[in-house]
């Protein structure tokens, strides 16, 4: 099993979702984010008060998908997503706690 963690913009975020349903991925856990990347820095005005931008709304995906299905979650995301960053870490052990189901059948 793979833990498949994606950072994304925040613009992107319906096109990667919607094309990680069509390959039916069921779960998926999202959180919102701030997040330097190659972004250009700017510097914005706020009531009279000029400072420096250098972080960017982003939307953080989390998915524990099984082996065989880790290229094509990764190729989806790539192809759906406008830019971002993808790393992919080995899960040694999956619980679900609701259903007491261990390893691939919890996911």
């Amino acid at each position: 099993m793979k833990l498949i963690t994606a950072v994304l913009p925040a613009s992107g975020f319906e096109r990667v979702h919607e094309a990680l349903r069509t390959l039916g991925i069921p779960g998926v856990t999202v959180t919102t984010v701030f997040a330097r990347g190659v972004g250009r820095i700017h510097d914005e005005v706020y009531r009279g008060a000029r400072r420096r931008v250098e972080l960017q709304p982003a939307v953080r995906l989390d998915l524990v998908v099984a082996d065989g299905d880790a290229a094509d979650v990764i190729h989806v995301i790539a192809v759906a997503g406008v830019r971002g960053t993808v790393w992919i870490t080995p899960v040694e052990r999956v619980v679900r706690i609701r259903t007491r189901e261990w390893g691939e059948a919890a996911l």
